[in-house]
């Protein structure tokens, strides 16, 4: 007991503080580490990180139908009278050849949804064809009562401006044309005395150049010689 006694008074404080100090920190080291390996094993799918493809899925899901989509979904419709079509303003149309109509709608956002149909008898209608046109430039507007050279059947779309003191604007950015039934052959008796060979070559030169396109059907035109009416005149 003595030798003990005599132990403890003679023991340097720093060695016990030191000792203290070496617990604390294998009980504190051991803590953290239980602690980390039950989080990860009780939350493995947390590590995996999302693939591209899911991700991209999941914000396809999240969008939805596109204004394309929706506008695709109209072809083929039947309708009488007029087409009322839900969140867009009608801005009116008009013949473009009979039997092929033109009509054009607006969202407040500033797109254009344009519509071909065809009369199908009775004041009854059929959508062929629908096109969007994204929000024009600034100073631009669409017009579908467009039309090309000497030609003066309304078949063209563009997004032009100009004055507007002018009843026709000639600067067009983009233009859209609508295909039209071609004119029944006039009886002529020159034409009859051309060769039938001749008239059977150019035929096949022709469908060879340019495939026919069906009446009603919108697509992209070139816009050098279109020229667009003012919509305010």
């Amino acid at each position: 007991k003595f030798a003990a006694i005599v132990n403890r008074l003679t023991r340097d404080p720093l060695d016990d503080r030191l000792e203290e100090t070496r617990a604390m920190y294998r009980t504190t080291i051991l803590a953290l580490l239980a602690l980390g390996l039950g989080a990860f094993s009780a939350s493995p799918a947390a590590a995996e990180p999302e693939t591209p493809a899911e991700a991209e899925a999941g914000t396809e899901a999240e969008e939805g139908p596109t204004d394309e989509d929706f506008a695709k979904s109209l072809i083929g419709k039947d309708y009488e009278g007029s087409l009322e079509i839900e969140g867009w303003l009608d801005f009116g149309g008009g013949l473009v050849a009979p039997p092929i109509y033109v009509h054009h709608y607006q969202r407040e956002d500033g797109k254009s949804l344009v519509l071909t149909s065809k009369e199908t008898g009775g004041a009854r209608f059929q959508v062929i064809d629908t096109r969007i046109i994204p929000k024009p430039w600034k100073g631009y507007v669409v017009s579908i009562a467009c039309m090309k050279g000497d030609d003066f059947t309304l078949r063209f779309i563009g997004d032009a401006r100009g004055p507007d003191s002018n009843e026709w604007w000639s600067e067009v950015r983009r233009a859209w044309e609508v295909a039209v039934p071609k004119p029944e052959p006039e009886e002529d008796a020159e034409a009859e005395a051309e060769s039938k060979a001749e008239g059977e070559a150019k035929a096949k030169a022709e469908a060879k150049s340019e495939p026919e396109i069906d009446p009603g059907k919108i697509t992209k035109a070139n816009t050098r010689g279109i020229k667009c009416a003012n919509p305010n005149w």
